[in-house]
């Protein structure tokens, strides 16, 4: 099955299903800029980072096949993932800093259970809590989203009003309109708290100011960046068979994804009680995942993602992302067992599961 790499600050990477067509991108600034901003030393859309706390920024753009049903963004884990109670009350205080990040409240978090595949652990927010949507008729008029900036679309407030006008019948006609308008979405929200280059939660105040490791929250599994469409009410879960997925983009570490092609992935029950990178964070079941902690809080080629630069420090090797080229993939290849993954895997997936 195909898949092709989205290399970070590369040119867009076109991708389709049979929910969506059309392109994205990741954009990432240099370790040595985090805390240098008055530094003379370029490196790409420096302009645009410049003076922002954000470390990176998600574009997509695109077409909906078909009229979409009521859409969801986040992050989604393949498998559930035991924390323990340290890690748990560290994520009831971490939750309130990335709903303020988002400046969004109507975050959903799915527990997920350790014997029901079905139910995946997730944290996603509706649509419109992208941090900035445009929308053209005429996808001749949508801006390029590889330019530096792209311009000012909708805020949260009146995407919120588009999007549930679409979800209740109104707005734009797919039969009118074949394809749909397009759609571009940036998101940039959670990125002065998440560095996806060292993997890490990033100076939480809450920490003092360290960095703490995201793999004792999602393990040693890719981290899925998902859009997709949910067939059930608003208070049901979001079990996979009522899933739609318009993109589905998997990220983790090169290093974990090397592990993964070789075989040598650590099991966790031989990994050590005390994570090496953060002491304070021992590891140890429990009865709850990832996204429980979360739900406790407030009311495609194995190319490096990271570029080489002449000068940033030494650092772990960044998420390794690939998009698919739309060939469709069987359940089995979406759960992505171990022994089943040669190389890094990042697809889009059109059916539900």
């Amino acid at each position: 099955k195909g898949h092709v790499p989205c290399e970070l600050n590369g040119s867009p990477v076109e991708f389709e299903n049979d929910n969506f067509t059309g392109r994205c991108m990741l954009l990432h600034r240099p370790l040595w800029s985090y805390d240098n901003g008055e530094s003379e030393e370029t490196y790409p859309y420096k302009q645009h980072f410049h003076g922002r706390k954000r470390l990176w920024e998600w574009r997509l753009q695109g077409r909906f096949k078909r009229r979409p049903g009521v859409l969801y963004t986040g992050v989604e884990l393949e498998e559930y993932v035991p924390v323990n109670f340290a890690t748990r009350t560290l994520m009831r205080g971490i939750m309130p800093l990335i709903q303020g990040a988002m400046q969004c409240k109507n975050v959903r978090h799915e527990i997920g259970r350790a014997d029901d595949p079905s139910l995946r652990p997730v944290v996603v927010a509706p649509i419109w809590a992208a941090d900035n949507t445009l929308v053209h008729e005429d996808p001749a008029a949508a801006p390029d989203i590889a330019d530096c900036t792209l311009p000012a679309g909708l805020n949260r407030k009146a995407a919120r009003q588009y999007w549930e006008a679409l979800w209740e019948g109104r707005g734009p006609s797919w039969d009118d309109l074949p394809g749909g308008p397009t759609f571009t979405f940036a998101v940039w929200g959670p990125a002065q708290l998440l560095d996806l280059r060292t993997w890490v939660f990033r100076k939480l105040p809450l920490m003092w100011g360290k960095n703490i490791s995201l793999e004792p929250f999602c393990g040693k599994q890719p981290v899925h960046a998902v859009i997709y469409e949910t067939h059930c009410g608003a208070e049901v879960e979001h079990r996979q068979v009522d899933k739609t997925y318009a993109c589905d983009v998997r990220m983790m570490p090169a290093s974990q994804w090397t592990a993964f092609a070789l075989g040598q992935l650590v099991s966790e029950k031989s990994c050590p009680d005390v994570d090496p990178e953060n002491p304070i964070l021992k590891r140890s079941n429990s009865s709850e995942s990832f996204c429980s902690a979360l739900s406790e809080a407030e009311g495609d080629a194995d190319k490096p993602l990271v570029p080489q630069e002449q000068k940033a420090p030494k650092a772990p090797k960044a998420p390794t992302i690939t998009l698919p080229d739309g060939q469709a993939e069987d359940r089995q290849s979406l759960l992505s067992p171990l022994h089943q993954l040669p190389i890094p895997l990042v697809r889009s997936n059109g059916a539900a599961e």
